[in-house]
């Protein structure tokens, strides 16, 4: 299987490609991902993509790219058409993108999380390039199914409340979010955790950008106590019909109150007044207290995929026990 340089495509080349990416992923995860594919036919045309592009006889049948920021290269949406899966085109696409992005100095790690791959294994080809990797998993949650229960935030023993997400609280929600992923498997292999500028940038992407779908004001609640906020949730619209929750988290001293099951069952609420069939969201599985959280309240696996990492040395991606 060949594969050219990104850079030597236009975006009219892989429409055909593309369509068939964005038609894809509604099906299976629920996303409509027309503005995804919009960003990603803007980003070929400029040539601020890079990547590669798979050849069959009959034109492209496959692309992956990645995008470089501040010394990191992150694999983006690695995709084969239909009729060209489980041929080994997905796994010499990936060498030869991974090699393409470790070849390049300027970046210090790189980092891929499969969650948009249309092959089912790829765990040899990162290993093969030294990567550290952790089991993640799609979680779906049918709406129709039961009500979500109602959140119990006001027994004294709790000492908390929900409010919705106001503009003045993205300050606080960065420095909630790195500080309960300090130390975390999720950190260590994806740098947005790193610091608490990086996690700010994060929540100005989810919360003023719509980086992960539209932002979902009514469903993205901050849990406040006499202290101040202790917990946030930030949530989205993934389609016309399917919520997402893109982030929760709890500071440490304010964890084992119920906190997170209060947003989580919140933000279902929220989208059920929405009239939305699903609500989805990603967990990594080693994170063994919120997957118990997200079962128990009715989510089910519908992708597994993974997170992986890889640290130029001397460096290294050092893993929590």
């Amino acid at each position: 299987m060949r594969t050219r340089p990104l850079s030597a495509f236009s975006a009219r080349d892989l429409e055909a490609l593309l369509a068939e990416e964005a038609a894809h992923w509604e099906d299976e995860l629920l996303w409509d991902y027309s503005e995804v594919r919009s960003a990603v036919a803007q980003g070929i045309d400029r040539r601020t993509l890079l990547g590669r592009v798979a050849l069959a006889e009959n034109g492209p049948a496959g692309y992956c790219y990645f995008i470089q920021d501040a010394g990191r290269a992150v694999v983006g949406s690695l995709f084969a058409a239909e009729r060209q899966r489980d041929r080994g085109l997905e796994e010499a696409l990936l060498d030869a993108v991974v090699s393409d992005a470790v070849l390049d100095h300027r970046n210090r790690r790189v980092e891929c999380q499969t969650l948009f791959s249309t092959a089912p294994k790829l765990d040899a080809c990162f290993r093969r390039s030294e990567f550290r990797s952790l089991s993640r998993h799609y979680l779906v949650r049918d709406l129709g199914d039961e009500p979500a229960e109602e959140p119990t935030v006001d027994r004294p023993e709790r000492r908390f409340w929900l409010r919705p997400v106001r503009k003045n609280d993205l300050d606080r929600a960065a420095d909630i979010i790195f500080e309960s992923h300090r130390g975390s498997l999720d950190a260590a292999l994806n740098l947005t955790y790193a610091t608490r500028a990086s996690c700010r940038t994060f929540v100005d992407t989810l919360a003023l950008r719509g980086g992960c779908g539209a932002f979902d004001s009514d469903a993205s609640q901050i849990a406040e106590s006499d202290q101040g906020p202790i917990g946030v949730l930030l949530a989205s619209r993934l389609s016309a019909r399917s919520g997402h929750i893109c982030q929760v988290s709890v500071a440490s001293s304010a964890q084992g109150r119920g906190t997170g099951g209060a947003l989580v069952r919140s933000a279902l609420q929220a989208f059920e007044r929405q009239g939305l069939d699903a609500a989805s969201l990603s967990v990594t599985v080693g994170n063994a207290s919120a997957y118990r959280l997200y079962t128990r309240l009715g989510f089910r696996v519908r992708k597994v995929f993974a997170a992986h990492a890889w640290a130029r040395p001397p460096a290294r991606i050092e893993l929590p026990a």
